[in-house]
Parts: structure tokens; C-alpha cells; sequence
């Protein structure tokens, strides 16, 4: 063996010994998620308790879509009462610092919502039809993502059989302190 093959088989088991522990640390950013109401029938219940499941996002697929699936985090506040969080206010459910890509879609579990009317102080089912939403947004390294959704509670009690119904009103995305995209626009 010469001088020089030893040289690049020296450098080629030194890189395979290296290059694990650098690509085993990527870099990561902070996501946060926080709820709010956006006024619709709200008003109609003295507390609305929702049970967060799980926060969902699917990275983006890029050259290997068959190895992508949702990455699912529990949320830090499983429950909360949506009455106290109208308007501006909002409950932040969930906060970490995750791997740094590019997400396309975003999915709020919950469990459950039990609502209790103000009128006659009785319990009212509440049907959840919250689902998965298409949004493309980026987790930047050592930057911040954060996630405002916009829930809303309707009565539907004039179109039989359904009552009232909890749904994604709108969402706010920012990225570092600044809003990047907002449905609906205002």
C-alpha cells in the first residue's frame, strides 16, 4: 500500500467516523400554536370547553414522498375554556423547538367540546368540524414560527338537525414577530 491510499483511506474512515455525530444535530427553530374565538355564537355560552388531542403538521414531501407522515406534539394546555378567549386574547396550547423544513398542512385534534348555554345553564352538544388544512409554512432555524387559529362557534339550529358547530374561522401565520399570511385578509 502506498503512501497516498493510506492517506485517503486514513481521511475516508476519519469522515465516516465524523460525519454521523454533524449530521445526527440539525438545526432547529421554535413553533408555537395559540387559539382564539372569532365571535360568532360564543356569546351563547357561558364556557365552551375544548380537549386538544393533538397538534398535526406534515413536512413537506420533497424527493422522498413516501417516507413523509404527520409529525404529532401534545399540546402543552390540553384544555381550555374558548369563552375566555374572544377577540384579541388568545391561548397559547402549544411551544417547542423542532427540527428546522418546510411543513405543508396543519391538523388541530380535539377530543372534545362541551359546551354550557348561558340562557338555561344546560350542557349542548357542539359537533366538531375541524379538519386538516393545506398551509405551506417554513420552520426556520433559530427563528420563531408562530400558528394563531381562529375558531368559531355557529348555531345552526335553523337547519335541522344540526345545532351548533365548532369550526377554523381563519388562521394568522408569523415569522419572526412579522405577519406572513392571514385567512381571511383584513
Amino acid at each position: 500500500m502506498t503512501t497516498y491510499s493510506r492517506f485517503l483511506n486514513t481521511l475516508l474512515l476519519l469522515v465516516l467516523w465524523v460525519a454521523p455525530g454533524v449530521a445526527g444535530q440539525p438545526e432547529q427553530g421554535a413553533f408555537e400554536v395559540r387559539i382564539k374565538d372569532h365571535r360568532e355564537a360564543i356569546d351563547d355560552f357561558s364556557r365552551l370547553l375544548l380537549t386538544i388531542d393533538s397538534i398535526a403538521i406534515s413536512p413537506k414531501p420533497g424527493l422522498r414522498f413516501w417516507q413523509t407522515s404527520w409529525k404529532e406534539f401534545s399540546p402543552s394546555q390540553a384544555s381550555l375554556d374558548l369563552t375566555k378567549y374572544v377577540g384579541k386574547k388568545s391561548a397559547k396550547i402549544f411551544r417547542a423547538d423542532i427540527d428546522a423544513r418546510a411543513f405543508d398542512a396543519f391538523h388541530l385534534r380535539i377530543k372534545s367540546v362541551d359546551g354550557l348555554l348561558k340562557k338555561n345553564q344546560r350542557s349542548a352538544p357542539v359537533k366538531n368540524t375541524i379538519g386538516p388544512v393545506k398551509l405551506s409554512f417554513d420552520i426556520a432555524a433559530r427563528g420563531e414560527t408562530v400558528l394563531v387559529l381562529d375558531l368559531t362557534v355557529i348555531d345552526l339550529s335553523d337547519h335541522p338537525p344540526r345545532g351548533y358547530e365548532l369550526s377554523l374561522k381563519g388562521y394568522e401565520l408569523y415569522t419572526n414577530g412579522k405577519l406572513v399570511d392571514k385567512i381571511p385578509p383584513g
